[in-house]
């Protein structure tokens, strides 16, 4: 698996305050960078990324910190094996997480639908839940670089979960249709 190139981002920031270095670290994360050590980052070139490293150096130096960021053309064969796989690793923990939270959805359907608990709170409820579910995969995909082993799985669970919501939406629409016959 051969990768076009690749990022170095290093910085340095001052202690105090530490929101700065939260704020870092968390969007950092977000990106889906992996950490070679403290304050050392590597990533694929990524247009994208980089524009929001590049984002990222401006606030890190306007707070008093010092930043580098390198274009690497090639790493060796064994470093570039060991990155991706951390990067996969990475999200293969997001995805497990992703996984364990759609099976609750999943039950929580069930466990309506066993209860005949059929309104439209639910349905928004439940709604409110798949859309939190989706935008959370979306997150992990666009920093999936290498599509890991979960990938997979956890596109075919949000599927299940759409059908889940809507064979729920059509057992809450005939009962409330049976209930206003009544």
């Amino acid at each position: 698996m051969q990768v076009i190139g690749w990022m170095i981002f290093s910085f340095k920031i001052p202690s105090e305050p530490s929101s700065i270095r939260v704020r870092v670290w968390r969007n950092l994360k977000t990106m889906g960078v992996h950490y070679l050590q403290q304050s050392v980052c590597i990533f694929p070139t990524n247009e994208e990324l980089i524009k929001k490293v590049k984002k990222l150096q401006l606030h890190i130096q306007e707070n008093g910190g010092e930043t580098s960021l390198l274009e690497i053309d090639k790493l060796s064969s064994s470093s570039e094996n060991e990155v991706i796989q951390s990067l996969n690793q990475e999200r293969i923990e997001e995805y497990k997480e992703f996984l364990k939270e759609s099976e609750k959805f999943l039950m929580e359907i069930e466990e309506e639908t066993k209860e005949e608990n059929f309104s439209f709170g639910e349905i928004e409820e439940n709604e409110a839940a798949l859309e939190r579910l989706q935008k959370w995969l979306l997150k992990i995909q666009k920093r999936d670089f290498f599509q890991c082993e979960l990938q997979q799985q956890a596109v075919t669970r949000i599927e299940e979960c759409n059908s889940a919501l809507d064979k729920f939406m059509e057992k809450v629409y005939m009962f409330e249709g049976l209930r206003n016959k009544e």
